[in-house]
């Protein structure tokens, strides 16, 4: 019997079986495509083998839409009815039609349909905007090859599995590409992967020696090729998908008939307790606030023409949120830009520009002093007080302060060394030397700009372009290069007078960011052979000969000087070799790399350090890392909101380290915490190592008392794999959110995505993910909320993300503005409805009581279709979209006012509760109190008393005054619309009564007019309308009376301030308003001019102590 069992289930698997579709192998045979472990073979250049199978591979076309037009219906149908909620209202409108409803079909079936069918259309508006994006990019265009050597333009979508195609300078790839040849003679191609994998330098790629002759459209007539793909991993070949149990099926016990119908009825007759009309309206103003966000002017890039875009209207509320932003750093903080801004050349500073940090805490340094000479005068409290009132901000960005340098790359000025006059400076050969270097060691190519007659220079790292353009600004210009040789055209005066130096390359000992320095040998035109070497400070100066360290004190100086104005520095040293000491170092050096084998790096590394030793110093650079524009500010005042950032690139330590420094979120004086995997042992022991260096890193931390202190987490890919690990995350966690900023280097965009969740899991709080590339795709969906950058790096982080920005900078508006608003107008919309359908729906429920609980409404069938419809919906919009507690002004200048959002102020257990107390006590007053008035009271002058359908309209009169007078007490900023809309909704309620009672009978159910006849010729409806509205809002005007009198929250204070342009009496709220107009941060640029402000006072006060000790003695 159990063999039969088992034998028929085998036979049932095949109801649920599915074949992979991949080709079929056998064990046997070999693959189907030509050989074992090959999934692919391409026919190059051969397009009609790739229209047969089979070889008929996928298209390139791309999408992103969630629908298309046949599933559009089906599956934004389930998508609404997935929601609990529709299910509800699905089911009652079912139960409408039956005789069990105590109110008409329509009233029930008439929101259902308008609530879902604006959530489909809102659906497939946004749908449609992922289309039209996907359009886009589907329809660039790139040279293919269509025959005959000759090229054309094909769309990307058009494109097929082994087209050969033509990418031109600074175009994007179309798809995956293999390189069959390149302008460059030896067939290289510099390739720029930023939307990838994050890094910024240039990767080198270099074609087949085959195919190098390809170098003519014409050689392309007769190319034919084959492409032979493994896979990287075996696909199975079936897999089983099992039902799932449907077994557990049980039988509920019957209750009473009489039971079943009347909790039926009564679940009806309340359902408008369960407002169906807040989704609508939700889904109304969600929309409304994205069209706000596309539409906001100062978020729209005029250098690219792109605007802010929200992509979904779901999250609006929760970019008010938001708690911590992991944000990628190539594409999204940083241009790709350094700027050569200063040098140190023999013990001698050059350079007279300024950092953003040199001249923001310049300037906040004389604002100091300004107000201490000042602050004796009268004239300077009235002069403090209009400040006050206007609440002026006081760091002015740098772009407002002074002018761009009009050549990129290149900040430099100095007129001591510019034009040839460096020729008139003591040390004229060495400063030679500096510019040879800086023109020499590199491994750029030079690129001629027809256009202006200058080199542009296609470099590994920005640092090296920044290095060339100051070169050849200086007058050396590197301007060719071979494989042996590198040439300068070196200028020694302003006539003009150029000379070309051909230095033979013999070697190249090129940078890691394990030996952190770069070398190159020459051989100059007098034969003398020269090292020359560049790297970072500390690397270069242990490797100083005795004689060579005669500028270190000086250039030491200098260096600590430009790494507190956060600039990113390089020492520059060098040394002559004879020629019987350069042959024999040669020659163990090409013995190490014709080595084979695992020591091959070993002996490379061992043999550099023989030659890069006993060096000269010559100098220091310094250059500025141009961050795109505002992204200090912007830092700044997320950091001022109480945001927290951690930075996720894929760049090396030092470089991201370096951004660090030039965004503010590293600093001088702040503590670094570098995790860091330092042996090569088994995975047990690196794991314990790294467990405990994040121990001891927390207690460091648990026992630091400097108030001023701050520390920074730094941890690389390698150490982050093992941070990652479900036994060491939770503490990598609590060290990191201690730190004030986390920067992540070396990191994969799989542990993008990874540390997202682990933050986003482990506080349980909102996160927000910013990146610009292909590498942050993961991270961005990952987060609760996702930004894109738009910028030039592609489409694919736009994409996938909920909101997308041009520049970074506008991440700060987008949040402290728009993230502000939106979450406290839905945060407010939501409560009044908790207000609103429980002062509407208990007044059914208490009528029931007094109607034996028969199911009997008290309101017409009309009056419930149009409470949440027309007479109630208009004012909670107008509230949800145009609500402002602050302007977009003070929000930027009180940052910390985004923290209402982070705390959930307005959305806590305590607003829900308060806004439900105030709905029943509502409910409690409308009833009743319109129930004592009318009860045995004549009603008309002929002495009757009010009927059913008199009181349930008085009743309903007062629930619409009361409830609307309800949201303009609520409301702090008034436009037109909403005041069209709140008095409006009223007067509507007027107008629907005249008009309603105008019609037939068998319509209204009234055989007399209810307004015109009944109601208005009754003083005592209009004096109970009157007394109820008054008794049910006083008690909220009471309560917002007292908390601002005694308890104001910051946006009071702001509003007294700003809006009615008084002074506040008690000028000790004031002050503390203005102590927390800011988060206190470690991070930003205003900590970062606080600590230098910090540090120039400390040597104000220690000249001024020096002063006051010489002033004795020379008086003695």
């Amino acid at each position: 019997m159990t063999r039969r069992r088992i034998r028929a289930r085998l036979r049932l698997s095949h109801l649920y079986t599915f074949a992979c579709t991949r080709p079929e192998a056998t064990e046997e045979g070999p693959h189907s495509i030509e050989g074992p472990g090959y999934s692919r073979l391409v026919h190059c250049n051969q397009p009609l083998m790739h229209k047969k199978k089979p070889f008929k591979y996928r298209s390139n076309y791309i999408s992103t839409t969630k629908y298309n037009f046949f599933t559009f219906l089906p599956k934004a149908l389930y998508e609404q009815f997935h929601r609990v909620a529709n299910l509800y209202f699905l089911a009652a409108a079912i139960v409408s039609v039956t005789p069990l409803s105590p109110f008409s079909a329509v009233s029930m079936i008439a929101p259902l349909v308008f609530v879902v069918g604006l959530s489909m259309a809102k659906e497939a508006l946004e749908d449609w905007r992922r289309f039209m994006q996907d359009i886009k990019v589907n329809s660039r265009k790139v040279k293919f090859h269509k025959g005959e050597g000759v090229f054309d333009y094909k769309s990307w979508k058009k494109l097929q599995v082994g087209d050969v195609v033509k990418v031109e300078k600074d175009q994007f790839f179309p798809a995956a590409l293999l390189l069959l040849s390149s302008s460059y003679e030896d067939g290289i191609c510099y390739v720029e992967t930023m939307n990838l994998d994050g890094e910024t330098n240039l990767k080198v790629k270099r074609a087949l020696e085959v195919t190098l002759p390809l170098d003519e459209d014409a050689s392309f007539k007769n190319f034919t090729g084959k492409i032979k793909l493994k896979t990287k991993f075996d696909m199975p070949d079936w897999w089983y998908l099992q039902p799932q149990n449907t077994d557990d099926y049980y039988d509920p016990r019957k209750p009473v008939l009489s039971g079943v119908t009347h909790l039926i009825t009564a679940l009806m007759l309340y359902g408008y307790l369960i407002p169906i009309s807040l989704y609508v309206s939700i889904e109304v103003v969600k929309v409304l606030q994205a069209t706000f966000i596309n539409q906001d002017i100062q978020m729209y890039d005029e250098e690219t023409g792109n605007p802010a875009q929200a992509r979904t209207s779901n999250l609006n509320e929760e970019l008010g949120q938001v708690d911590t932003i992991l944000s990628d750093k190539t594409g999204t903080l940083t241009c790709n830009q350094m700027d050569f801004l200063k040098c140190s050349i023999a013990g001698t500073a050059y350079g007279m520009s300024s950092s953003e940090v040199e001249l923001a805490a310049a300037q906040q340094m004389a604002s100091d002093l300004e107000d201490q000479d000042v602050e004796r005068s009268t004239d300077f409290r009235q002069k403090g007080k209009q400040q006050e009132i206007e609440l002026e901000t006081v760091v002015i960005p740098k772009d407002e302060m002074v002018h761009k340098s009009p050549i990129k790359g290149f900040s430099f000025e100095d007129s001591r060394v510019m034009e040839g006059n460096w020729l008139n400076e003591p040390n004229a050969d060495v400063i030679m030397l500096f510019f040879r270097i800086l023109a020499i060691c590199q491994t750029a190519v030079p690129e001629l700009n027809e256009e202006t007659g200058n080199y542009t220079y296609e470099s590994e790292s920005p640092d090296e372009a920044a290095f060339l353009v100051a070169a050849r600004e200086f007058g050396f210009e590197f301007c060719k290069r071979t494989q042996s040789s590198v040439f300068v055209r070196e200028r020694y005066s302003a006539s003009g007078q150029t000379i070309d130096r051909e230095f033979k390359l013999l070697n190249m000992l090129e940078f890691t960011s394990k030996r952190k320095r770069m070398t190159v040998i020459v051989r100059d035109e007098d034969g003398q052979i020269l090292v020359l070497c560049k790297g970072a400070d500390s690397i270069i100066f242990d490797r100083l000969s005795k004689n060579g360290r005669l500028y270190e004190e000086d250039t030491t100086r200098h260096l600590n000087e430009y790494g507190e104005a956060g600039l990113r520095t390089l020492a520059l040293a060098y040394k002559r070799l004879g020629e019987s000491e350069y042959s024999a170092w040669n020659n163990e050096f090409q013995e190490a790399k014709t080595t084979i084998g695992a020591d091959r790096d070993l002996m490379l590394e061992n043999i550099a350090e023989m030659m890069e030793k006993d060096l000269i110093l010559v100098g220091a650079t310094a250059v500025e890392d141009k961050l795109q524009k505002g992204v200090p500010q912007c830092i700044d005042k997320l950091a001022q909101a109480g945001l927290k950032i951690w930075v996720l690139t894929g760049d090396k330590v030092e470089t991201a380290i370096n951004i660090g420094y030039a965004c503010s979120l590293l600093r001088q004086g702040m503590k670094q915490i570098c995790i860091t995997e330092i042996s090569s042992d088994a995975k047990e022991v690196v794991k314990e190592n790294i467990l405990l260096q994040i121990t001891n890193a927390s207690q460091m931390i648990k026992l630091e008392r400097d108030p001023h202190a701050a520390f920074a987490l730094i941890i690389d890919g390698k150490t982050l794999a093992y941070a990652l690990g479900d036994d060491v995350k939770q503490q990598f966690l609590v060290l990191a959110v201690q730190c004030a900023s986390v920067i992540c280097c070396r990191v994969s965009p799989k542990q993008k995505a990874l540390v997202t969740r682990l933050v986003k899991e482990g506080t349980g709080k909102t996160t927000l993910a910013i990146g610009d590339g292909a590498n942050d795709v993961g991270m961005i969906k990952e987060a609760d909320i996702g930004v894109g950058i738009s910028g030039v790096e592609g489409m694919q982080a736009v994409m996938a993300s909920d909101f997308s920005i041009a520049q970074f900078r506008f991440l700060e508006r987008l949040l402290v503005v728009h993230g502000h608003w939106c979450y406290k107008r839905i945060a407010q919309m939501v409560c009044y409805f908790f207000y609103k359908n429980i002062a509407f729906g208990l007044t059914l429920f208490y009528f029931e009581a007094f109607a034996g609980f028969s199911g009997q409404s008290i309101y017409d069938d009309w009056y419930m279709l149009l409470f949440n419809v027309l007479l109630t919906s208009l004012p909670v919009i107008s509230l949800g979209v145009f609500e402002q507690d602050v302007s977009s002004e003070v929000c930027l200048q009180f940052p910390a006012v985004y923290q209402q959002g982070p705390k959930n102020l307005f959305f806590d257990w305590y607003k829900i509760l308060g806004w439900m107390g105030n709905g029943l006590y509502s409910s409690l007053i409308i009833f009743f109190l319109n129930i004592i008035i009318f009860y045995d009271q004549a009603f008309r002058e002929e002495g009757q008393t009010a009927s059913m359908p008199a009181l349930g309209t008085t009743m309903f009169t007062c629930i619409i005054w009361a409830l609307n007078c309800q949201i303009a007490f609520t409301m702090s900023h008034f436009t037109w619309i909403q005041h069209l809309f709140i008095w409006g909704s009223i007067a509507t309620w007027y107008l629907f009564l005249f008009v309603y009672g105008r019609l037939s009978p068998s319509i209204s159910g009234n055989a007399f007019q209810i307004l015109v006849e009944a109601l208005a010729p009754a003083p005592i409806y209009w004096l109970a309308t009157l007394l109820v509205t008054i008794a049910c809002n006083l008690p909220y005007l009471a309560h917002i009376s007292y908390q601002r009198c005694f308890h104001p929250l910051d946006h009071h204070i702001i509003q007294e301030i700003k809006y009615y342009k008084k002074d506040v009496e008690d000028q000790r709220m004031w002050t503390r308003e203005r102590s927390r107009a800011r988060e206190r941060t470690m991070i930003g640029f205003s900590a970062r001019v606080d600590a230098k402000i910090r540090q120039l006072k400390g040597k104000l006060q220690r000249k001024q102590l020096s002063s006051e000790i010489h002033s004795p003695a020379r008086s003695s």
